[in-house]
């Protein structure tokens, strides 16, 4: 029973590896598979009835930038700082709920989306749902052009002060889950979803000129499952393609979890960097607490210029019980029938 899925896993690399890969418009996450409600939608409310609350900040090419030559700042590298929260209401628990927040820094621009999330959960087959989700934020970008030195002084392209521009975005998801898939694997998991459906224009305004910022139209397709080895062995691969109009790169992930606990993996990401990954899911004293790092060794000529990215992940699922109201007290009454 082994066999067939080592080989759907093998095909998927080869598959995958044989196309070119790219940076894209939108952040990537190394670890991804904890933070899944920041590019589908659809997972919204898939925490078994609990509360989860994520953290992530992502450093990536430390060392890279950062300096100024001959009086000009080169700008930082890339940093990200997230937050989420999502949980599952209603009978049956089919209805999602989430929020996202990120904080994205790139050179001399930031861009804030904040974003709320909606799914319906239906039940299919034996142990199988299929989420349906759609995302609703604001996203606001801000440059500082007083950074930026232009080849023409008088270029109507490049601010030479501060601007900043908010839009709308929108975004939607898929996303299937089966307890157990054809007795193969555990926790089997699937999505797919778009982000910037609307692909929306941020524009800056300033003295001499204007800028309008596109936000292209994204694609994200992830899987993974569970397969016990024995033991108290677990294996848990996870692959994620993103794709934007003219770019694909994919994540190819595999970790090791020991009791339930202890989590180790690699990712190669053709094209950028192979990550080491490590976690621990707390099982006494604060249940539910997960804490997760990872190690971006890049491939590409930046490692000459930046020690790597480092990206430290937070997060914790908790219950809410609802105590049941106590009866009303039973009251003596007397009246003149039985005085």
């Amino acid at each position: 029973m082994k066999i067939p899925f080592t080989r759907i896993i093998f095909a998927s690399v080869l598959l995958l590896a044989a196309a070119t890969t790219k940076a894209q418009q939108d952040p990537h996450y190394s670890q991804f598979m904890y933070n899944k409600l920041l590019f589908n939608a659809g997972y919204a409310g898939a925490t078994d009835g609990k509360i989860c609350v994520s953290l992530l900040n992502r450093n990536q090419w430390v060392g890279f930038g950062g300096k100024t030559v001959n009086n000009l700042a080169q700008g930082d590298p890339p940093t990200n700082l997230v937050g989420s929260i999502n949980t599952s209401i209603g009978k049956g628990q089919r209805i999602g709920l989430g929020a996202t927040i990120v904080n994205d820094e790139l050179g001399f621009e930031q861009t804030l989306v904040i974003r709320g999330a909606l799914s319906y959960r239906q039940p299919i087959g034996s142990g199988g749902n299929l989420a349906f989700g759609i995302g609703v934020g604001q996203m606001q970008r801000s440059l500082d052009g007083a950074k930026l030195s232009a080849n023409e002084p008088d270029d109507p392209k490049i601010p030479k002060g501060l601007v900043s521009g908010t839009a709308l975005d929108l975004d939607f998801g898929l996303y299937y889950t089966q307890a157990n898939l054809l007795g193969l694997v555990d926790n089997f998991y699937a999505g797919f979803s778009a982000t910037h459906l609307n692909q929306n224009q941020i524009k800056y305004d300033y003295p001499g000129g204007s800028t309008i910022i596109d936000s292209k139209l994204h694609y994200y397709f992830m899987t993974g499952a569970d397969y016990d080895l024995g033991g108290g062995l677990v294996l848990n691969p996870n692959i994620l393609i993103k794709k934007d109009p003219g770019k694909i790169q994919a994540d190819l992930n595999c970790m090791a979890i020991f009791n339930q606990s202890v989590r180790a993996g690699l990712t190669w990401r053709p094209m950028d960097a192979v990550v080491f990954l490590a976690g621990y899911e707390f099982p006494r004293g604060v249940p539910g607490l997960f804490a997760g790092y990872s190690y971006d060794l890049t491939t590409t000529r930046i490692l000459n210029y930046s020690s790597g990215s480092h990206e430290i992940v937070l997060r914790y699922c908790f219950g809410v019980k609802i105590p049941p109201r106590d009866p009303k007290p039973l009251r003596s009454r007397y009246t003149p029938r039985f005085m």
